[in-house]
């Protein structure tokens, strides 16, 4: 037997799960709704409001080193949001917090530290947007607008106004706007503090709801290869716009654009809307009025060829970041996670996950944030409070797993019926299921589901055709044993004491079989699980749900009933 002690996360990753988890909420809805309505400067009131979240956090719990680690789960949930566009979002969320944290750190937890900290963190958003613009459009927009100063300080007769003064105002503005942020942080935060518990908070609606980080992802959906093409076409695109004819330009681009359309869909949905375009429009024309012409001519043809060069080189660099991070959802970063030492990372993010909805519900209404902003975050710190002692209790209660692996007809299901048979004598009651295998000969032609509370059989896959059953390998999966299944795992006996679960495979794997089922089973039990597993993908299976402690026995080392029985009597 191997035994996989559950890795125990210190107080301040759980608290940083639960940071993250109200910044993300934060970004979804409020993030959503600015940009839904075409607020501009959104992303400078998003950060204007991070800022005061952060630091009324901060003032709450000041451990150093919970706001960067709760900015990187918010970034990394956010990275794993539905939008097609995450690059933007997750460099800001992540610089803010490593800005504050780092000022933070040097200065103390002052309010003047603060007061700088925010200036710096909200400053940031104009450099991050200067360095977005020059990746998309290349240096040729510096250019451009540097002609549309020059225009405009000449139509105004403010031809003394040196550029760097109107540098220096933009950053004086935005200093001010996080300055701002800050001080009603801090003192939202003392006002919290002051508030303490009278106002409690009812986490039980918000907690019906739990998911998981990779819920119903599917394997199949993703591809490391492609994730490397985008990388090297991103790098050889940028060479082919740099050097190569207008004409092989736009037929590489058209290529590239076609295929990802075709490999991800509706992911690119904000390229059929007009504004879109209407601005790359803009660009076009704004690039043949501003760049030099011949002969001191109004419009440049020259000035237009750059402007279309340049927006060709904007939509490839969108389709390429996009596509890039529809790659960067595979399920293998939690491998990665996990194989390179950041499974607290993880896991902070899973609990995170698990809170969201609830941290959703507790956003207060977006007219209530713009009106009471010290009512409002102060309340979501108070909810904080409330989240951390879930996200404990959570990680407390994670239910804790017996994995039984073998080789196809190694006697998996046999030797799990002696455990049960075993357990029985104890008084432990087993729910869940088993794959009874039928034979033909020597031939597996079939599998039965077998409940084992009602001993109620059905069908569960046979190699016979069926048009309507879901196919995989050689069987043909009937949707009622799946129905069945599903409503054993949803509705376990009150009495029982373990659940079975046999067998996991590669359908499980890619989100499909009883995934589902299994991730409600491990947000909303802790009762322990034995799982029958193929050799082959006990490391897979293991990671794909956060559980608590495993115990993995393995046929071919030829355990007996009886030390599986001990290790479940073990956990009461």
């Amino acid at each position: 037997m191997k035994h996989f002690k559950q890795t125990h996360i210190s107080e301040l990753w759980l608290k940083a799960a639960s940071i993250g988890s109200i910044w993300a909420a934060n970004e979804i809805i409020l993030g959503s709704f600015l940009h839904n309505l075409r607020v501009p400067l959104s992303g400078t009131v998003m950060s204007f409001l991070s800022v005061a979240f952060v630091v009324a956090f901060s003032k709450m719990w000041p451990e150093r080193g919970l706001i960067w680690r709760a900015g990187i789960i918010a970034a990394l949930m956010k990275s794993l949001s539905p939008s097609a566009i995450i690059f933007g979002p997750m460099i800001g969320i992540m610089s803010e917090a490593f800005i504050l944290e780092f000022v933070l750190m040097i200065f103390g937890r002052r309010l003047p530290s603060f007061i700088l900290a925010g200036a710096l963190a909200v400053s940031f958003v104009i450099v991050q947007k200067v360095l977005t613009v020059v990746v998309t459009y290349g240096w040729d927009i510096i250019l451009i607008l540097e002609r549309v100063y020059d225009y405009s300080i000449r139509q105004f007769h403010w031809e003394n106004l040196e550029a760097k003064y109107a540098v220096i105002a933009l950053f004086g503005v935005y200093s001010f706007i996080g300055a701002m942020g800050a001080i009603i942080g801090f003192y939202t935060g003392r006002r919290a503090q002051e508030l303490g518990k009278q106002n409690e908070v009812d986490f039980k609606k918000g907690s019906e709801h739990f998911q998981s980080l990779f819920e119903h992802t599917s394997s199949n959906k993703y591809s490391g290869w492609l994730l490397l093409l985008h990388f090297s076409v991103l790098i050889l695109g940028f060479y082919i716009i740099n050097n190569a004819p207008l004409l092989y330009v736009a037929a590489f681009l058209l290529v590239y654009i076609a295929f990802t359309i075709y490999r991800y869909g509706n992911s690119f949905r904000h390229l059929r809307k007009p504004s879109f375009w209407i601005f790359f429009i803009a660009i076009t024309l704004l690039a043949g009025l501003m760049m030099p012409g011949e002969d001191g001519e109004i419009f440049s043809m020259a000035g237009l060829m750059v402007g279309v060069k340049m927006n060709i080189r904007a939509a490839f660099v969108l389709v390429s970041f996009a596509s890039i991070s529809k790659e960067l959802k595979n399920p293998i970063i939690k491998s990665i996670l996990y194989k390179r030492g950041f499974a607290n990372l993880y896991q902070a993010m899973e609990l995170a996950f698990m809170v969201l909805p609830a941290s959703i519900d507790a956003i207060p209404n977006v007219k209530d944030m713009f009106r009471q902003p010290v009512q409002s975050i102060a309340s979501l710190i108070l909810y904080a409070e409330t989240i951390l002692q879930v996200v404990k209790e959570k990680h407390k209660n994670l239910p804790p797993v017996i994995i039984i692996s073998g080789n196809i007809q190694e006697g998996k299901t046999t030797f799990v019926e002696k455990v049960i048979n075993r357990l029985a004598r104890k008084d432990i009651r087993a729910a869940g299921f088993l794959a009874k295998v039928v034979y033909k000969g020597n031939e597996r032609i079939a599998y039965q589901l077998k409940d084992l509370s009602s001993e109620q059989t059905a069908l569960l896959c046979t190699i016979e055709k069926h048009a309507n059953w879901q196919h995989y390998g050689k069987f043909y999966f009937n949707p009622k044993a799946q129905e069945l299944g599903d409503a054993i795992l949803a509705n376990i006996p009150q009495e029982a004491k373990v659940i079975v679960i046999d067998e996991i495979g590669p359908l499980e794997l890619g989100g499909d079989g009883w995934a589902p089922a299994i991730e409600n089973l491990v947000a909303h039990s802790s009762l322990p699980m034995i799982w029958v597993v193929r050799e082959q993908l006990v490391k897979k299976i293991a990671r794909k749900w956060i559980v608590g402690e495993i115990y993995y026995f393995k046929l071919n080392e030829s355990p007996r009933a009886e030390e599986v029985e001990e290790v479940i009597l073990s956990l009461y």
